[in-house]
Order: structure tokens, then C-alpha cells, then sequence
């Protein structure tokens, strides 16, 4: 996710984010800027400067390494923060799929350890 109203000021981990949604369900972007502001950036920053929108799949490449439908985010080409969202985390049996940086291949992982792993944020912003 890239956020479009980033300005140079702005701490540059706040730009992009890479984030961990079930096929099923959406992100919510207004609930995800919420949760930057809130929880990773300083709260001073006005809810304006926020507008999350997909990368286009030239800069997705760039920032991940792997193609459209094959992202995975353990070994991205630049470090970015992870959020997963919060019924990722509720699954049961608690295990989820990941790209695996191909289009055939997917990777099954542990919720827990996922998280304990990458040090991800959890945050209810999918719907």
C-alpha cells in the first residue's frame, strides 16, 4: 500500500506498508490510516496527510522483488513494515497461506509464528 498524500517530511516508513489481507476481504483504508497514525506515527500528523491506495505492480517489483501475485513478505527487496490484518490473526485451524514469490507457489505459516517472527503489527483493518 502506498500512501498518496505522503509528503517528504513525513518519516519515509510511512509511505508504504506491505499488508497481509484474506483473499475474502478488502482493506479498509480509511480504518488503516487510523492505525498508522494512531499506533506507528506520531498522532500530530493531521488525518489529511493519509490516503492509502494500492502501488502500481512497476513499484510493487521495486520495493518487493517479486511479481503481481506472487508477493511474499519474508525477503522483500527493501525492508517495509509489515500489518497483517487482525482476522488473519483469529484463524483456526491458526495457519494462512502466503505467496511464495512465484505465482504457482504458496507457503503455509503459522499465525504465531509469522508474527513473533517479523515483528508485524496486527490491526482490525480489513473488512
Amino acid at each position: 500500500m502506498e500512501n498518496k498524500r505522503w509528503r517528504p517530511i513525513d518519516p519515509p516508513q510511512s509511505k508504504y506498508y506491505c499488508v497481509l489481507v484474506q483473499y475474502t476481504q478488502s482493506i479498509d483504508t480509511g480504518a488503516m490510516a487510523d492505525f498508522v497514525r494512531s499506533t506507528i506515527m506520531d498522532q500530530t500528523t493531521a488525518r489529511k496527510h493519509f490516503n492509502y491506495r494500492l502501488v502500481a505492480a512497476e513499484v510493487s517489483l521495486e520495493l518487493t522483488g517479486f511479481g503481481n501475485n506472487a508477493v511474499c513478505p519474508i525477503g522483500l527487496a527493501h525492508p517495509l513494515a509489515l500489518i497483517v490484518c487482525q482476522s488473519i490473526a483469529k484463524l483456526q485451524p491458526p495457519v494462512f497461506w502466503l505467496g511464495g514469490g512465484h505465482v504457482d507457489y504458496k507457503l503455509a505459516v503459522p499465525v504465531d509464528r509469522f508474527i513473533q517472527a517479523t515483528g508485524c503489527h496486527v490491526a482490525d483493518i480489513s473488512h
